[in-house]
């Protein structure tokens, strides 16, 4: 009788088993997920707003630099500009303590397809000095050992937990020559950050799109990252809104998965992305193009569908709100660019900080439920 009884038990184990261990297993993980810090306008308030979005709502923060290099300064190792001590210093007193830190420096200027120029327009640097520096090609060995040495400046001052050295590398438009070029000093880069932080992911991130050169330039970048980072803002470029519809749903099949492809094997992220919720119209571009908070909403599903089912490693939302204001700012000081609306309306909240309904979805994505 007992080992009937035991043969019984272990019967109906063995059955409902798998039941209790698929409904384990089906328990979503979280999701990890970050902003920068940028601001919703250009004041003290707004900037500590940020800060307190990402105490309250954000596992990382991304710094983010991306307006030029201190090359002289970085090579010879001397003291760097004030504009830009005082930037670090502001960024690690509001950064809020524990939180894991994305450092992201970029060597290319805005049009992702040339080499970046002197710290904000050679600020206090005289004008032969940066004449010198803005000549010399991506490979000039002074231009590597420069860009390392200001990397790791900033590595000294972050402690960052991730380092992306080349933000958004792969542009369908580099002209073939300088691309070559900077390849080596990827490669060079590559290979001397590995040496400096050998326990800490370094990598670069490439732009999504579905141009086959801009997919062969990011193929070709693969051998100096550790991971397959993507930039992505598919409203802009994505065949499906071709005609101004962004609605996520119409994306093209595997339109993420074909980027993860390009190395199977390494980790991956979204080192940036966000979705405009507001139409979004640039005449000088000739984009038109219309935002919803219900296809922004759809999206972050996505991508959190995608993270948790690919085991993505973080996904980093640029800025947390609309940023309206700021871009009067920019315009009332001459710093107004056209391409700074391209992400004016991607927030979690609108531009009088009213929450759209992104903001449950992100919340729900770093819960562990």
């Amino acid at each position: 009788m007992c080992r009937k009884r035991f043969i019984i038990v272990a019967v109906l184990t063995g059955l409902l088993f798998p039941f209790c261990s698929k409904k384990k297993d089906q328990v979503p993980e979280p999701v990890r997920l970050g902003v920068t810090p940028w601001p919703a306008a250009y004041s003290l308030a707004d900037q500590q707003q940020a800060y307190a979005f990402i105490g309250s709502d954000c596992d990382f923060v991304s710094h983010h630099i991306d307006e030029g290099i201190p090359y002289d300064e970085a090579f010879n190792h001397r003291p760097m500009p004030v504009s830009l001590v005082n930037e670090v210093k502001f960024r690690k007193e509001n950064t809020p303590s524990g939180k894991a830190i994305f450092l992201s420096v970029s060597a290319l200027d805005l049009s992702r397809k040339k080499k970046v120029g002197y710290w904000r327009n050679n600020e206090g640097t005289p004008s032969a000095i940066r004449q010198y520096w803005e000549s010399l090609p991506f490979d000039h060995p002074d231009v590597i050992t420069a860009y390392v040495n200001f990397v790791n400046y900033l590595v000294g001052e972050f402690s960052p937990a991730w380092i992306n050295f080349g933000v958004e590398s792969n542009s369908e438009s580099w002209d073939e020559t300088e691309f070559q070029r900077y390849k080596i000093f990827c490669r060079a880069v590559y290979t001397a950050l590995k040496k400096s932080h050998p326990g800490t992911p370094v990598f670069l991130s490439v732009m999504v799109s579905e141009a086959p050169k801009a997919y062969q330039n990011a193929k070709e970048l693969m051998p100096y990252t550790d991971w397959v980072a993507m930039s992505a803002y598919p409203y802009v470029t994505v065949s499906s809104s071709a005609s101004g519809n962004t609605n996520p749903d119409l994306f093209p099949t595997g339109y993420f998965e074909h980027w993860l492809d390009l190395s199977p094997e390494k980790p991956w992220c979204f080192s940036e992305t966000g979705y405009i919720a507001q139409n979004l119209d640039v005449p000088e571009y000739n984009l038109h193009k219309e935002g919803r908070p219900e296809w922004q909403n759809r999206y972050l599903e996505k991508l959190g569908d995608l993270m948790r089912t690919r085991k993505g490693q973080f996904l980093l939302w640029f800025c947390h709100t609309d940023y309206d204001a700021l871009i009067e700012t920019l315009k009332s000081t001459g710093d107004y660019q056209p391409l700074f609306l391209f992400w004016r309306d991607i927030g979690l909240y609108d531009e009088n900080h009213k929450a759209r309904p992104v903001l449950q979805t992100w919340r729900d994505l770093r819960k562990k439920n």
